[in-house]
């Protein structure tokens, strides 16, 4: 319920100094109708995010593209933003690669607008709530944005235009690194998948600067793994470890050593091998990201009274899949080439810690806003019973407590669409034509779905990236 978009906050304290009894008893009727109205107000909303979440779930990803297509409006202008990224995130799930880039460029520039906000729309989520304002997104999904909008030139082999988007990573963590004091920890920092995924696709290039450019990548993307992605339990996945000494060969012996001196016991297709085979990276897009919820907190006040503080959190939707294993059979030939995937992007991890860092500013903010509304109350209710009597004030009081209830509501809006994680897997095998597939696995590595990839047609020297995506 977003109680800002009701007339009942337009009544505001002031009113009360010029009613006499018998109005201010027809106002303290006439709000609290509102208040209802407001409530029931908030169903269209519920029920749009009801029924993507649920469609969502159950993998039904055209499906959902229609829905959120038909119900553009029920999103409301002020989570415009929402409406784009969940209908680009279902056009990438369902291939349709164009549409895709069109909503999250879309949203990308809404973004960018959305952090100029007015010194007024701030004001008014001081006064109301953070609902009050358009949504503009985590620090995270706004580099997501970029993500996604990379893979989708990547899926129609529009290699530069990939490579654009890749870049605007560097300087988003930038801005996002600035807006923290240097005494406060960020921990989104560094992407490291995004690292990874710009080396591939530099490859894909295979020039010599490109691959020079593909080892800088890979190194910055071992680094960062090394030094980000380790707290969330996520390793160097093996195709960045087995590309970065392939590339390491092209750099020089010594370059090469420095890598086989930190990874001794990998083995690796040299350059050359490379260039007579085909590879194919698969993205396996798994799980549902964490979801808002609301955390309230009692505060007492000096005179008995209680008021309500909420903040939000991020809650993990458990999910059976957990794993998978890339499976490449040619047409011509029984040998089957197995590869299994690691997890190369932890979005959820990555969300929960991004809303953590900001917690504690999040709370003061809402302590400072409901400290306000319950001073202001108070007097207002001083007044009023100096002016018209004790009934008065008491009706005030009354009426100002239930707006600081109703109003008081953490900002729970955010990217519900986006996958878990992100995982990645890598076969390099002779030319020929392949029937793919990839098996889905539980924690205790059990058979869960077969999700078919389809027939491809490879030549040497072929780079082939592609994705599916479950939610189980």
């Amino acid at each position: 319920m977003d109680i800002s978009d009701t007339p009942l906050m337009k009544i505001t304290i002031k009113t009360y100094q010029c009613l006499n009894r018998r109005l201010a008893f027809l106002v303290f009727l006439a709000a609290t109708g509102l208040l209802l109205a407001s409530l029931s107000g908030c169903a269209g909303p519920r029920k749009v995010y009801s029924t993507v979440d649920e469609l969502n779930a159950q993998g039904e990803f055209i499906l959902a593209r229609n829905y959120v297509e038909e119900h553009a409006k029920d999103y409301g202008k002020r989570n415009r933003l929402l409406y784009l990224l969940d209908r680009g995130m279902f056009a990438f799930s369902t291939g349709e690669f164009r549409e895709a880039i069109s909503s999250f460029t879309e949203a990308e520039e809404l973004m960018s607008e959305l952090y100029t906000i007015s010194l007024s729309q701030e004001a008014t989520t001081f006064v109301v709530n953070d609902n009050a304002a358009p949504y503009r997104g985590e620090d995270f999904e706004s580099v997501m944005v970029n993500l996604f909008l990379a893979l989708s030139y990547a899926n129609l082999s529009e290699i530069d235009e990939a490579l654009v988007e890749a870049r605007k990573v560097d300087s988003k963590l930038t801005a996002i690194n600035l807006q923290y004091a240097e005494n406060e920890q960020n921990a989104y920092r560094e992407d490291p998948f995004v690292r990874l995924l710009m080396g591939i696709l530099y490859e894909m290039g295979q020039t010599s600067s490109d691959l020079n450019d593909a080892y800088i990548s890979y190194s910055k993307a071992l680094e960062g793994y090394d030094s980000e992605y380790q707290r969330f339990g996520v390793s160097f996945p093996e195709p960045l470890v087995e590309n970065l000494l392939s590339v390491a060969s092209f750099m020089g012996r010594a370059e090469l050593r420095k890598v086989q001196q930190r990874f001794p016991s990998y083995r690796f297709v040299s350059r050359a091998d490379r260039k007579e085979m085909a590879e194919i990276y698969v993205l396996h897009l798994n799980g549902r990201t964490p979801i808002k919820q609301e955390n309230v907190i009692v505060v007492p006040t000096p005179d008995g009274q209680v008021v309500k503080v909420a903040f939000p959190s991020y809650e993990k939707i458990p999910g059976r899949i957990v794993g998978a294993r890339l499976h490449a059979l040619p047409e011509l030939g029984k040998q089957q080439f197995v590869a299994d995937f690691s997890v190369g992007e932890p979005i959820g991890g990555i969300a929960i810690e991004n809303l953590q860092n900001r917690r504690v500013r999040i709370y003061a903010k809402t302590l400072a806003r409901v400290t306000a509304k319950y001073l202001a109350v108070r007097k207002a209710q001083r007044e009023a019973a100096d002016q018209f009597g004790g009934w008065a004030g008491l009706l005030t009081k009354v009426t100002g407590d239930i707006l600081i209830f109703v109003s008081e509501q953490a900002d729970l809006r955010s990217w519900r669409t986006l996958p878990e994680e992100i995982l990645i897997s890598k076969v390099t095998i002779p030319p020929g034509t392949y029937q793919l597939w990839a098996e889905c696995l539980d924690s205790s590595g059990r058979f869960v779905e077969k999700v078919e990839l389809g027939r491809r047609e490879l030549k040497a020297g072929d780079k082939i990236l592609m994705q599916f995506r479950t939610t189980q």
